[in-house]
């Protein structure tokens, strides 16, 4: 089963300021937005995807449609909508079992630097700016995955990223 990374950052790793996207509310970011999230969903509809509880949250429509929504949490209680795991290894292992071909991890900053040991890629969304945050996405360490393609737009870049594969 593949275990695909995908998040978007600003250009100083940030990922969330206040439980939120930082560029949710930029009037500027709007196109932005749009091809973001439409690209998030083509990519993530039928499939399962993980996310901690405060990025459950953080949705603005729970569950996520088309998609088993699992919710990485040590508190299930209050979680309607979602199966609850108590870990990302569980998860991962539950999405195995129920026969998916692919899982994707989708935040926040915990369970992406969890899932940066595990994963096979990594879809990133790369704004060409700076925000203020109080979330970051871990540095991607070169050593550990190559750039495998990169699309270009006005303020921002699509970029998939491969694990390196060590051969003995």
């Amino acid at each position: 089963m593949e275990t695909i990374i995908v998040v978007a950052m600003a250009q100083n790793r940030v990922i969330g300021r206040d439980n939120a996207l930082p560029w949710a509310s930029a009037a500027d970011m709007a196109g932005f937005r749009k091809a973001d999230l439409g690209r998030f969903k083509e990519m993530t509809l039928g499939f399962p995807c993980v996310m901690g509880r405060r990025t459950w949250e953080s949705l603005p429509r729970r569950p996520l449609p088309g998609r088993p929504n699992i919710v990485v949490s040590r508190s299930p209680s209050d979680i309607r909508g979602a199966t609850v795991l108590g870990s990302l290894p569980e998860a991962i292992r539950h999405c195995e079992n129920q026969g998916h071909g692919k899982v994707f991890v989708c935040g926040g900053a915990a369970v992406y630097g969890e899932a940066l040991a595990v994963a096979d890629r990594i879809e990133l969304t790369l704004v060409h700016r700076e925000f203020d945050g109080d979330v970051f996405f871990p540095e991607i360490d070169p050593g550990l995955w190559k750039k495998t393609d990169a699309t270009d737009f006005d303020g921002f870049s699509f970029i998939g990223y491969s694990r390196v594969s060590v051969t003995g």
